[in-house]
């Protein structure tokens, strides 16, 4: 949808966001970059900007320039973000400093995938013991052997306990 027909609506939107750190477009160094999408009758990438840190501050200030170029500061109604301290930061996070910008308050919709991740962390850290770093061996382990799977012998769970035979 072109920036002119995105202007003419008013219906309130919802504002997601998620760095990701990746590799840049002019060379082999890695920068961060905050996808910023809109939902509301529909989804609308907004832009994808090049951020010079991964700080609360430095998304923050990318979210206001977007808002303010695309005009929707008045239909935003909610944001979605995912559960890092550079956005949650009580102080300096993006949704707080954001939030400060607009004025007024907003409906935090923290997003539900990494809502799970925190979960399935403590149910991992209990049954599997604490990780010592980023990279958790057995899933190392699981991405070198994936090649050798024969995926043809593969029957889901539900159907091993159903007793339901591959075709």
């Amino acid at each position: 949808m072109l920036k002119s027909e995105f202007k003419g609506q008013m219906k309130p939107v919802v504002l997601h966001w998620d760095g990701k750190l990746m590799a840049d477009v002019t060379g082999d160094e890695k920068v961060d970059r905050l996808p910023v999408v809109v939902s509301g009758s529909g989804t609308e990438l907004l832009c994808i900007p090049k951020l010079g840190s991964g700080t609360g501050k430095a998304m923050a200030d990318a979210l206001m320039a977007t808002v303010s170029d695309w005009d929707i500061a008045d239909r935003i109604k909610a944001i979605s973000f995912d559960r890092t301290s550079s956005n949650t930061g009580r102080i300096n996070g993006a949704c707080t400093l954001f939030e400060q910008h607009l004025g007024r308050n907003v409906l935090y919709l923290a997003c539900r995938h990494h809502i799970h991740e925190i979960m399935l962390e403590e149910a991992f850290s209990i049954t599997m013991g604490p990780s010592s770093g980023p990279d958790i061996l057995l899933f190392i382990k699981f991405k070198a052997f994936w090649p050798y799977i024969v995926f043809s012998d593969y029957k889901p769970g539900i159907d091993a306990i159903l007793g339901i035979r591959p075709l």
